[in-house]
């Protein structure tokens, strides 16, 4: 959202070539055009999406599955406007990370370089036994996964998802369509599901850190800084 904290976290990201910045590549959704940053003399704009307002959830009532917001339709024309964009399908593994998430490329590619080429997701949230969950702070799916998706969307945006959060809808779709899982309670040090220190090395992740002070803290923290 132009003006809030999340521009100015994504906007010194890609100042300290941090989280999304320091993959193989990377694309920021926005609903207005905004000017990022520079890559040299290069100038860095959001792609843009129409606005969609998401009203927040009740967990429980009238079959609302989260206590977050309820913003599968953002996430829908998100993920719609990246696999039109062709942009994804030379990579193997895509990652959607929230910008108060201090994120960490090098280390996903260890968590999951045993896996290029499988068609699979990684849900992170082993907090209630069980299956684990799919939280949204990061979510990582290969690209093999992501064209299991391309061509049977359509069964996915047909389920009852109103009332979802995207990572529901997005863990439930994979599911449905017979996408393998390897669950990844080490990927991220979560406050909505199981926290950790942010100088904790095994985790690719923290979250959430909204404020500039905040994640720049974690992210020193991390780099041993």
């Amino acid at each position: 959202v132009e003006g809030n904290y999340e521009e100015n976290l994504i906007k010194k990201q890609l100042e300290l070539r941090a989280s999304i910045f320091a993959c193989n590549d990377f694309a920021v959704i926005s609903s207005t055009k905004v000017v990022l940053g520079y890559l040299g003399t290069a100038p860095v704009y959001t792609w843009v999406n129409p606005d969609q307002k998401a009203a927040m959830g009740q967990y429980g009532v009238d079959g609302m599955t989260t206590n977050s917001f309820m913003n599968t339709q953002t996430f829908l024309v998100a993920w719609d406007t990246l696999i039109s964009s062709g942009k994804l399908w030379k990579f193997d593994f895509v990652v959607k990370v929230d910008p108060d998430a201090v994120f960490f490329p090098d280390r996903l590619r260890n968590h999951v370089k045993n896996d290029v080429g499988q068609s699979m997701y990684f849900p992170n949230c082993g907090k209630y036994g069980g299956e684990p969950l799919l939280y949204g702070s990061i979510e990582v799916f290969s690209v093999p996964a992501l064209k299991v998706y391309q061509a049977r969307e359509a069964e996915c945006k047909n389920m009852d998802w109103h009332g979802w959060g995207e990572d529901y809808f997005m863990q439930t779709c994979m599911d449905m369509l017979g996408v393998k899982w390897v669950g990844d309670p080490d990927q991220v040090a979560d406050s909505n599901c199981v926290p950790a220190s942010c100088s904790d090395w095994s985790k690719v992740a923290f979250h959430a850190y909204k404020t500039m002070d905040a994640w720049i803290s974690c992210f020193n923290q991390a780099i041993g800084k």
